[in-house]
């Protein structure tokens, strides 16, 4: 037992992992990463199924650029503001941009791209030559 909050990282992967530990009472928040859970529409079902027990949430991911960090903006911008604790702007640490540094973050906050999709604009040339095409 503790007193300090306690956070659990990437040992949630799933519905049942989460239930596992908020019923042992194991945790007060988790780290949300998109890609470890299986993508957004995984990570939305476990942020949601969060809220409802009231477990607060860091949403992020293991690593990525500007399009993870625009689906890690989105996910974030649409989460109860009482339950989200941080939301990681990946594409700060990154050298390499495929949509210009956007969404970015500034003075600490970040906002989720209003356009269509994930609201960004790739650079397709950026990502160079295609391995393969299909017809």
């Amino acid at each position: 037992m503790s007193s300090l909050p306690f956070v659990l990282d990437e040992v949630i992967t799933d519905v049942e992992s989460f239930l596992r530990a908020w019923r042992e009472h194991g945790m007060d928040a988790i780290n949300l990463k998109i890609s470890k859970v299986g993508g957004l529409t995984r990570a939305r079902t476990l942020r949601e199924l969060a809220e409802s027990v009231g477990v607060s949430l860091t949403i992020e991911d293991t690593w990525g650029g500007d399009l993870v960090t625009a689906a890690v903006a989105h996910l974030a911008a649409t989460t109860r503001p009482e339950t989200l604790l941080t939301v990681s702007f990946m594409n700060d640490w990154t050298r390499e941009h495929l949509a210009g540094y956007e969404p970015r973050s500034a003075g600490g906050r970040g906002a989720a791209p209003a356009g269509p999709g994930l609201g960004v604009d790739v650079d397709v040339e950026a990502l160079g030559e295609p391995l393969f095409t299909v017809a």
